[in-house]
């Protein structure tokens, strides 16, 4: 094991497909989360691409990783289960969160104890909602009610703040808030240009903001009295 605290970086681009337009962007998360450590391969998920140029899309990926000499290995080389359970290093692309919890339904419960005991963890839009407890936009075929539950609050992806969607948000908030552990925020991120997104460590207190870094992109819902504040 690398480490023995969760470390995840949670990105929210605009485009899901094009890496290398948030090369700049993703390098210095990726450079964050390796804190100097050397790790030779990483474990990329890329079961929600939805597109039509797979191919390039993780050509574009191998590109972005070679730049800290680290391997892409893909989850569908080999038996999933055994491939994260070797992880060193894991990653999930965005697209359609359908299709990725399809992929990894049965493997919830590996990837949530990978990710809470010290695997790296760099995901993006669709791949940074499914660390969370489960989802604010249903899925159009909810295969699982349930993601990975790596973090006890809920991510956003996209977030456009309108008064629908803020309604959205509180629902979402009173029909969770009697799960066990109740969710108490939803983390929006919203899109912006060159990527955003939030930084997580464990500072054996709970999960805090990576140093260095700001949740500017990202708005903070919560209840009071029944009423949405953000916080």
């Amino acid at each position: 094991m690398i480490a023995m605290k969760r470390k995840l970086t949670l990105a929210n681009l605009e485009n899901n497909y094009d890496i290398l337009l948030f090369s700049d962007f993703l390098k210095s998360q990726i450079t964050w989360l390796l804190n100097s450590q050397k790790i030779s391969e990483v474990l990329l998920i890329p079961y929600a691409y939805d597109g039509q140029y797979y191919n390039s899309f993780i050509q574009d990926i191998k590109q972005l990783f070679s730049f800290f000499k680290i391997n892409v290995k893909l989850i569908t080389e080999g038996n999933p289960a055994t491939l994260l359970k070797e992880a060193s290093f894991i990653a999930t692309g965005g697209g359609d969160l359908t299709k990725l919890l399809e992929g990894l339904v049965d493997h919830l419960g590996l990837l949530k104890t990978k990710l809470t005991t010290g695997t790296p963890y760099l995901g993006w839009n669709e791949g940074s909602v499914v660390v969370s407890p489960t989802y604010v936009v249903p899925s159009v075929i909810p295969v699982s009610s349930n993601c990975i539950g790596a973090i006890s609050f809920q991510i956003y992806s996209h977030y456009v703040d309108t008064s629908i969607n803020r309604q959205e948000i509180k629902n979402f908030l009173l029909n969770h808030k009697n799960d066990t552990p109740p969710i108490t925020k939803v983390y929006c991120m919203t899109d912006g240009p060159g990527g955003s997104g939030i930084r997580l460590e464990d500072d054996n207190e709970g999960l805090v903001y990576g140093p260095g870094t700001s949740p500017a992109s990202t708005i903070v819902f919560a209840l009071s009295g029944g009423n949405l504040v953000t916080t």
